[in-house]
C-alpha cells in the first residue's frame, strides 16, 4: 500500500492547526501514580475512536474518546493521544487495539485501568505487520494474517494468534505461499483479501497478483485450512464471480451465526477500471463444507436498492451493513457517491437506509447492540452516523474535527 493510495481525506488546514496541539497529548505507558497524559474516563466507560488528520503529504493519527456518539463535537484538543505512524484499529473485548502499518509494527492495546484512565499496553510487535486481523474464540483471541514473500513469490503465509488479556502472541503457523497458489510459469504470486472462521475451518480469499497486475479477474479463489491448526486442506474456485474483496480493502468474506460463509465480489473496486468484470455478486459456502453452494448466486446489482458494494460489516442475523455506489464507479480507487444499505444474505434483499447521506470514503462500522456506528464524510464535514438496524434508519451524530475515522470501539473499565 502506498501513501498515494491512502491519500483519501482532505483537511490540510485543520491538520496543520491541530498537529502541534495534539502532539503534546502523548501516552505515558509506564508511568507511576501520576499520569497526567492518560485521560480520565468518567464513569469508567467510553467510546474510543482512531482518527487522523492530513498535514501536507503526511497522515497524523490519534486515539480520542467520547461519552456520546450522537451529540456535540469531538476535538483533538485536550483529547487526542498521538499514535506512531499509520494505524488500523480493532475493538476486541475491553481493548482497543492500535495496529501499526506502513513500516510501523507496534501493536498497542488501549484499555481503561482501575484508576479510570485510558492507558495502553505497549511492547507487542507484529514483525511484518498484518494484512488482516479479527476477533475469534469469544473475544479471547486476536487472529492475525500476513503474507510474507520475496520478489520471486517465495515465502510464507503466516497466521498468528494473540492472547487478548495476556497481550502476547501464542503461536505462529507458516504455510509456504506456493502451496496455496503457484503460477505454472512463476510469473505471479497472490494477495490476501480476507479471512473467516467457521467451526473447524478457516476460509481465506485470495487472488493472483504480481507487480500491480491481476492476471485473473474471472475466478473467486478461497483457500481452506483446518482451524486452529491452519493446515491447508484445499483451494476452491468459482467462476461465477471474480475475486472476493479487493487489494488493501479487507472486506470480502463473512461468517454468519450458523457457520455459513459468504464471499462478496465488488465488481471492479480496487482493480484496473479497464477490466472486463462480471456482475457484482455474493456467493455462499455452507457450514461444514469445502465447496461453493451452486444454488446460491446473489447478484447485488440486479436487486432492488442494489448496486456495487465496496465495503461491508457483518451486523448479525445474516445481515451486512454495506457501502454502495450511487453513481458509476470513477476509477480504481473511487470512493465517492456512496450510501448505506442493509444486505440480507438469506433473503437476498437489499434495503436502503432511510436518511442516509451521500458521502465519500468507506470504513467499517462498529456494532453496539441493535445500533451500528459508521463514519461518513459529506464535503468537508465528517460525522458519525448511527444506523438503527431493525428500522434501517440513519441519524447524523457527533461531528469529528479530523480528516478521517479509521476505527470505532467501546471500552469499559477492566
Amino acid at each position: 500500500m502506498t501513501m498515494k493510495k491512502l491519500k483519501q481525506y482532505r483537511n490540510v488546514a485543520l491538520a496543520l492547526g491541530l498537529a502541534v496541539v495534539a502532539s503534546s497529548c502523548t501516552k505515558d505507558d509506564n508511568g507511576g501514580n501520576d499520569r497526567p497524559n492518560e485521560p480520565i474516563i468518567e464513569g469508567g466507560q467510553a467510546y474510543v475512536l482512531g482518527v487522523g488528520v492530513e498535514a501536507g503529504t503526511d497522515y497524523i493519527n490519534y486515539i480520542v474518546h467520547t461519552k456520546d456518539l450522537l451529540n456535540g463535537k469531538i476535538s483533538l484538543l485536550n483529547n487526542g493521544i498521538l499514535q506512531e505512524g499509520y494505524r488500523e484499529y480493532l475493538n476486541i473485548n475491553n481493548y482497543f487495539y492500535s495496529i501499526g502499518g506502513l513500516g510501523v509494527n507496534n501493536v498497542d492495546a488501549y484499555y481503561i485501568n482501575n484508576e479510570n484512565r485510558l492507558t495502553a499496553k505497549t511492547g507487542l510487535v507484529f514483525n511484518y505487520g498484518a494484512d488482516d486481523y479479527l476477533s475469534v474464540n469469544n473475544d479471547k483471541t486476536l487472529l492475525g494474517a500476513k503474507l510474507v514473500v520475496d520478489d520471486k513469490f517465495d515465502g510464507n503465509m503466516e497466521f498468528f494468534d494473540v492472547d487478548v488479556d495476556g497481550y502476547s502472541i501464542n503461536k505462529t503457523v507458516k504455510i509456504p505461499a506456493k502451496e496455496v497458489y503457484k503460477d505454472a510459469e512463476n510469473k505471479h504470486g497472490w494477495r490476501h483479501t480476507g479471512l473467516a472462521i467457521s467451526g473447524s475451518r478457516a476460509y481465506q480469499t485470495v487472488f493472483p497478483y504480481a507487480n500491480g497486475v491481476t492476471p485473473n479477474l474471472d475466478t473467486n479463489f478461497v483457500a481452506v485450512y483446518s482451524y486452529p491448526e491452519f493446515e491447508l486442506e484445499t483451494v476452491i474456485k468459482d467462476t461465477r464471480t471474480g475475486p472476493a474483496g479487493a487489494p488493501v480493502n479487507i472486506s470480502g468474506i463473512f461468517t454468519a451465526e450458523n457457520g455459513d460463509v459468504y464471499t462478496v465480489y465488488h465488481g471492479g473496486y480496487g482493480f484496473d477500471p479497464k477490466g472486463n468484470y462480471k456482475e457484482p455478486a455474493i456467493l455462499r459456502i455452507k457450514a461444514g463444507t469445502t465447496e461453493f453452494d451452486k444454488d446460491y448466486h446473489f447478484k447485488t446489482e440486479d436487486t432492488p436498492n442494489g448496486g456495487k458494494l465496496i465495503k461491508a460489516t457483518y451486523i448479525g442475523n445474516n445481515k451486512l451493513l454495506a457501502h454502495k455506489y450511487t453513481a458509476e464507479q470513477n476509477g480504481q480507487w473511487d470512493q465517492t457517491n456512496l450510501t448505506f444499505v442493509i444486505v440480507d444474505l438469506v433473503a437476498q434483499t437489499i434495503t436502503a437506509v432511510k436518511d442516509a447521506p451521500i458521502y465519500q470514503y468507506s470504513e467499517p462500522a462498529f456494532v453496539d447492540g441493535d445500533k451500528a456506528y459508521v463514519p461518513a464524510k459529506v464535503g468537508a464535514s465528517l460525522h458519525i452516523y448511527e444506523v438503527d438496524i431493525p428500522t434501517a434508519t440513519a441519524t447524523k451524530g457527533v461531528e469529528i474535527e479530523a480528516s478521517y475515522v479509521k476505527g470505532i470501539g467501546k471500552l469499559r473499565k477492566q
